[in-house]
């Protein structure tokens, strides 16, 4: 480097010079090199002077170690001209040893010359540079040499600078090693720029390697080394491990000062509760923490949904002098908001208020959602009038909730109304508002005004996505708009979008519908072989279209080739198959059904489980509706008291009565609540086994059958009672049937009489049992009483009342009371039902004559 590069330098020079002349500075440096040192040397090599002002000037003497030395040391007061000559004498071809290394090393570290001695460290420990003296060697003689403790820092730290910039991250930490076994004591500051760097370079490991070798080393650690490691820790989300390190520091005497960041880091690691925790503890003692950092706890602990301890921190924020703000409230009360709590979120709000503090338009958008999800629809726009009259500024998601609750009350106008005063301040409706209006107009059934709201969309330039289509189209179709549907789908297809299954599966259930299977069929094969997504929903749409047309067996072929090639209808389509299957009498088909339904990990519903039980137990297939039963309950679909019903009276109808009492007691277990209807099929299921009993059996054992009868009725009544559960029309049937077929004639009546009591109107059965008991009873009159009731309410008697009437009569002698009544049936009834009468009346009358 020459000297006129740093004109400070050269001036400091020329002031040792005792003449200057031109020629002077006409010189090349090395020759004003050698003349400076000269002129710190002996006598005789003085340049001689003469009185012309020119400098007689001797050969100049080769720069040696100990002169250039010897010249640092004259320069010691002035640092910067001694790194200047330092430099300049090596650009000139000097070659620096460990002694002048030396001497400028004490020079610039006594005079704390930071800049210029990372500089010369950089030099010596740049792996380009070459004949520099050992660094560790260097620091150890300044070690031995330097008398200020301070200087000896000062010197350390610059080599720990330096060696971050020409080395990585595990060299700089093992110089500084090698500096604390020179007897060096880093400073915290070193310590920190070391740790700083680290996490910049590297990654959390290796801050935390670095930490240890630090403390191993019992180098100087303070609250920011702590906070530098536990940052770089949060970031690489080991949260334990951060607090583990903060509670080591804590018990060897560190306080930490970083509260805030620590928490915030917590949170970043999603460990709220022990944020939390942190929180509490620190606010008790006083500690200040920023505002963001119990905002932050806070969010964390809404999205948990634990807001009773954000509310807490929300308290502990006031307590501690921190101005509440909106970003607290705001995550209170989307979350309340969240949980459909809207009274509390309310409360909030009105606390924001109270404070000063505004509310935004997001704030009011959960709200306004909230409501709206709670199905308070006339709520949502009262609040909504009340914060547009506040003059809060609305956006248009606000608009558009109120918009949707004006189209759900059926209020048109007034949606249409909201539109027009958005557009007026400024707020351009985009595709959301135009299809929410489309959506109103459906609901309603207005489709011409919908079909006008989509037009207008078209005209905004705004394109309509699959949501507006797919509802325009199910509104298209539940009207019985076929063609407009079909002009949608055309219209997306000029488009360039593509229709959904779902459109498609309006046009099929629209032309099945309106008797057009045959074309309905035909577009399905169309879509189907064209290719679409969701394929399903275009699968199940003809699946219902066969079974609302009757097509039953149609609907279940289809299944089948679609699970053949490895797809399943909807949950729905198969539940309404099964349904159809099993009231059509094909179990098997049903059964077929639900299995594939399992096969695709799709678990049927309890109402379709109902379904194929029932059909099994009304062909007394019972071991393979148990089978179904369990298989139901193995799946994790509770049973409910409707399906236990069915299957008890499947076994009632196959005689296995026990197995339904078992099943019945099963139901108690579970916490099933019987209802009337399993009481009705217990009662039931008594009478006909003690009936089936009692016909096998002398007299004798009969009548102590029947009156074992009354006994088993009287007991579960008294159940009943106790469930709160009142019998019904059925109910009391079955038991005026038992008390009849007991021979209890007086209790049936009571029953009876106390069904009209009751408000409870007796049905044809009901008619039926009694008339049926009196006749067998011989007590012909009252049961005309009860016959000439039924007419009166306009019933009409079945075939088995008028079999018991006309018996009656025979019984009594009364042939022409029999004869009138046959003709009175033949009168009021089809033929097949007064040919069946009549056989059975011909066959009484020849048993009574005979």
């Amino acid at each position: 480097m020459l000297v006129w590069w740093r004109p400070k330098c050269t001036a400091e020079w020329f002031r040792h010079w005792r003449v200057f002349t031109r020629e002077t500075f006409s010189c090349p440096f090395s020759t004003l090199s050698a003349a400076f040192q000269s002129d710190f040397s002996s006598g005789d090599e003085k340049p001689d002077i003469v009185h012309d002002n020119k400098i007689i000037r001797k050969r100049p003497r080769i720069l040696s170690s100990e002169s250039v030395v010897q010249t640092l040391r004259c320069l010691k007061r002035k640092p910067a001209v001694a790194f200047a000559y330092f430099k300049d004498t090596e650009s000139i071809g000097f070659h620096h040893d460990f002694s002048t290394y030396s001497e400028i090393t004490h020079i610039l570290s006594h005079s704390r010359q930071g800049k210029m001695l990372v500089s010369l460290f950089c030099q010596i420990a740049s792996t380009t540079g070459s004949g520099g003296p050992e660094i560790l060697a260097l620091m150890n003689h300044l070690r031995r040499t330097c008398a200020t403790p301070h200087s000896l820092s000062f010197a350390s730290n610059c080599l720990i600078k330096a060696y971050t910039i020409c080395h990585d991250a595990q060299a700089t930490i093992d110089m500084l090693s090698h500096l604390c076994r020179l007897g060096y004591v880093p400073s915290a500051w070193a310590c920190n720029f070391v740790l700083k760097f680290v996490a910049r370079s590297s990654g959390s490991e290796m801050v935390a390697a670095a930490f240890d070798q630090m403390k191993c080393s019992q180098m100087t650690l303070d609250a920011d080394s702590l906070n530098i490691v536990t940052r770089s820790l949060f970031k690489a989300k080991k949260a334990d491990e951060a607090v583990q390190l903060w509670l080591e520091m804590i018990e060897i005497g560190v306080k930490p000062h970083g509260y805030s960041s620590f928490i915030v880091g917590l949170c970043h690691c999603g460990k709220y509760d022990l944020a939390y925790e942190v929180l509490q503890g620190v606010t008790k003692e006083r500690v200040p923490i920023e505002a963001m950092a119990y905002n932050m706890v806070m969010d964390g602990l809404c999205k948990e949904l634990k807001l009773e301890a954000a509310e807490k921190v929300l308290e502990l924020k006031a307590k501690q002098g921190c101005v509440p703000d909106v970003y607290g409230y705001s995550y209170l009360i989307r979350s309340y908001c969240k949980m459909g709590n809207a009274l509390k979120a309310v409360d909030h709000c009105e606390a924001m208020e109270s404070h000063g503090i505004k509310i935004n338009c997001h704030i009011v958008g959960y709200l306004l959602q909230c409501l709206g999800k709670l199905g308070k629809t006339s709520e949502v726009i009262v609040h909504f009038m009340k914060f547009r009259d506040s003059g809060i500024h609305l956006d248009k998601v606000v608009y558009n909730i109120a918009m949707d609750a004006y189209c759900k009350l059926g209020n048109m106008n007034e949606a249409v109304s909201l539109l027009n005063e958005m557009m007026s301040r400024g707020l351009a409706p985009d595709r959301i508002h135009y299809t929410c209006l489309i959506s109103g107009y459906c609901l309603k059934g207005e489709m011409q005004k919908a079909q006008q709201e989509f037009m207008k969309m078209l005209e905004a330039n705004i394109k309509p996505d699959i949501v507006t289509c797919n509802i325009l189209a199910t509104g298209f179709g539940r009207s019985g708009l076929l063609m407009e549907v079909l002009d949608l789908i055309n219209h997306m297809m000029d488009e360039g979008l593509e229709p959904t299954s779902l459109i498609y599966g309006v046009a099929i259930d629209s032309l099945c519908k309106q008797g057009n299977l045959s074309e309905a069929e035909k577009l399905f094969y169309i879509v189907e072989e064209k290719g679409i997504d969701n394929v399903e929903a275009l699968h199940s749409a003809m699946v219902c279209g066969y079974l609302n047309s009757g097509w039953t067996n149609e609907a279940y072929m289809l299944s089948l080739r679609v699970a053949q090639q490895g797809s399943l209808v909807d949950h729905f389509s198969c539940s309404k198959l099964i349904n159809d299957l099993c009231r059509g009498g094909n179990v098997k088909g049903a059964s077929d059904v639900l299995s594939m339904m399992l096969k695709k990990n799709v678990v049927p519903d309890v109402v379709s489980y109902t379904h194929l039980i029932s059909a099994y137990c009304q062909i007394g297939d019972m071991s393979t509706a148990l089978v179904w039963f369990n298989d139901m309950v193995g799946r994790g679909r509770s049973p409910d008291a409707t399906i236990c019903t069915v299957l008890m009276n499947g076994y009632c109808r196959a005689g296995q009565f026990q197995v339904a009492c078992k099943l019945f007691d099963q139901m108690i277990e579970l916490n099933i609540k019987p209802d009337v209807v399993v009481y009705t099929v217990l009662l039931n299921g008594i009478l006909k086994e003690t009936l089936q009993r009692g016909l096998q059996g002398i007299a004798k054992e009969r009548r102590c059958y029947l009156l074992s009868l009354r006994e088993k009725h009287q007991k579960l009544l008294r159940s009943m009672e106790g469930e709160g559960i009142e019998p019904d029309v059925q109910c009391y049937t079955v038991l005026i049937d038992g008390r009849c077929k007991a021979e209890f004639l007086e209790e049936a009546q009571a029953l009876f009489d106390e069904m009209l009591q009751k408000g409870l109107t007796p049905d044809v059965d009901t008619y039926k049992v009694l008339i049926n008991g009196y006749c067998s009873q011989g007590e012909i009159s009252k049961a005309e009483v009860l016959s000439q009731k039924m007419k009166d309410k306009l019933m009409t008697p079945d075939v088995y009342t008028y079999r018991a009437l006309i018996y009656g009569y025979y019984s009594k002698g009364e042939i022409a009371k029999a004869e009138d009544l046959f003709q009175e049936m033949i009168r009021m009834n089809d033929e097949s039902m007064s040919s069946d009468v009549l056989t059975v009346s011909v066959s009484q009358q020849k048993t009574l004559q005979s």
